[in-house]
């Protein structure tokens, strides 16, 4: 298995939108509102690096989000 954060900039009024979106994601494993660079915070287990990249844009169209960055653990 392979684990990643994903850091999700989103629209200020979609924050909670975007949370309850990815809730109902099989591989997200947690996600949450935070103060900082980013808005969201979501922890992802995937079988390989390849859906890590897939999971990743998958996020990043989600409705109300503006950009994403993926931190992969090593």
């Amino acid at each position: 298995m392979v684990q990643a954060c994903i850091l999700i900039k989103a629209k200020t009024k979609s924050v909670f939108d975007v949370v309850k979106q990815l809730e109902q994601m099989e591989e997200v494993k947690d996600a949450f509102p935070v103060f900082g660079r980013f808005d969201v915070v979501a922890f992802i287990e995937v079988e390989s690096r390849d859906r890590v990249v897939e999971l990743a844009r998958k996020i990043n169209s989600l409705e109300g989000v503006i950009r994403t960055e993926t931190l992969l653990e090593v």
